[in-house]
């Protein structure tokens, strides 16, 4: 499955893997602030008022590899975190919520072929979104045993200390715990607090790039819900920034937020439990990151999200929608109807929403090789202004040799 996975995910962005590019903060706050102040000194700062404690263990690592390999390292590992979900949905640890193997392999594929994802694939900036999704699924999956638990352990750790949204997880620890009363879930449940606490105080206290006005309103929010994650996720991105679908985005929008809310209490309301908690934890995530997004430095917050496809706000919630529909459409047998509406959605997903948006654009970039050398012959102490991705980006080391 990790194989497969990888080749899936290779296959929507090789340029990524062949011809890795420090993407935004990888480079621009992670390896250039590990590479200047040293490996410990940065550990410990907030970045977008928080931790992302595993981007920056991944950037203190590249110190220790030649300057020429860091993209390729920083793509390994991202691409390692982002696979790791779909191995997780598709082992036995989810037997309990998905008996059906045959089942547990459409969502691991469903999860490596989902649209509307551009912005979190294979960077390690956004892999702090893969390695939230794996967190909470270590949580929904059948107590770990043996070699298993290191991994869970591991999982949370990281996650807990990279991104905020181990609040989220901590709700769904407490439930989890109070529906089934096992002991390994007490465990995670208290790493998760502890992480919890260490971000809730980075949150508090430390300092938050500016952002522009939220720029709330109802027919934003539709426009949002409808236009940007559930016709993207949908549809594809094509045809949900189509001139037709813009100039009746409202309309559009309601229509599909209408369809996707009773796709999902149906759902939540007959599926297993941990379907309910996927769902919950996803609208929780969701929940926050419209409430304070960092979409815009100075303009309109919703606004610019409308305008966002493929963003990582919607991951979540598309995976959760993907799931309710997979659930959904395998009722057949005492659902019929329904099943038979679920079932044609997904068919409209695989064909305009996974064959739009299964290949990633890609995003060209200077030579990294070339800048390496410009940099390896830049004179002991001067200032050296790497171009990295996207367009715009810069990464400045200074020549310590």
């Amino acid at each position: 499955m990790f194989v497969g996975g990888g080749l899936v995910t290779f296959a929507r962005a090789p340029s990524v893997i062949v011809h890795p590019q420090l993407w935004a903060e990888d480079g621009a706050v992670f390896f250039q602030s590990a590479y200047n102040q040293g490996w410990h000194g940065p550990l410990l700062e907030a970045q977008a008022g928080y931790l992302q404690t595993f981007s920056r263990l991944i950037a203190d690592v590249g110190l220790l590899t030649p300057l020429a390999w860091v993209p390729a390292l920083f793509a390994g590992a991202a691409l390692a975190v982002q696979v790791l979900p779909a191995v997780l949905v598709a082992s036995r640890r989810f037997a309990r919520a998905v008996p059906d193997r045959r089942v547990r392999l459409l969502l691991a594929a469903a999860y490596l072929a989902v649209p509307n994802s551009s912005e979190v694939n294979v960077d390690l900036t956004n892999a702090q979104w893969h390695l939230a999704v794996l967190a909470v699924l270590v949580v929904l999956a059948l107590p770990a045993t043996g070699a298993w638990r290191v991994f869970d352990i591991g999982v949370i750790v990281c996650s807990g200390l990279t991104g905020p949204f181990v609040l989220s997880l901590v709700v769904i620890a407490a439930l989890v715990y109070h529906r089934r009363r096992q002991a390994w879930t007490v465990v995670l449940g208290a790493i998760s607090v502890a992480a919890a606490s260490v971000q809730i105080f980075e949150i508090l206290t430390s300092r938050r790039p500016p952002v522009g006005p939220l720029g709330a309103t109802a027919p934003r929010l539709v426009e949002m819900l409808g236009g940007r994650l559930i016709g993207t996720t949908l549809l594809g991105t094509s045809t949900s920034t189509s001139t037709w679908f813009t100039g009746h985005l409202l309309a559009s929008s309601t229509i599909l937020v209408i369809g996707a809310v009773l796709v999902v209490i149906f759902a939540v309301w007959s599926g297993p439990f941990e379907l309910k908690m996927f769902n919950l934890w996803a609208a929780l995530v969701l929940a926050g990151s419209l409430v304070s997004p960092l979409a815009s430095s100075h303009g309109l917050q919703w606004p610019n999200l409308i305008g966002d496809p493929g963003g990582r706000y919607w991951l979540f919630p598309s995976l959760a929608l993907l799931a309710d529909l997979i659930w959904v459409a395998g009722q057949y047998r005492s659902r019929r109807i329904v099943a038979v509406g679920a079932l044609l959605v997904l068919l409209s997903v695989a064909v305009f929403g996974v064959r739009e948006d299964f290949r990633y654009p890609t995003i060209t970039a200077p030579s990294w090789p070339a800048q390496v050398h410009r940099f390896d012959r830049a004179a002991a102490g001067s200032s050296f202004v790497f171009e990295i991705r996207p367009p715009g980006w810069t990464m400045t080391l200074h020549q310590k040799h």
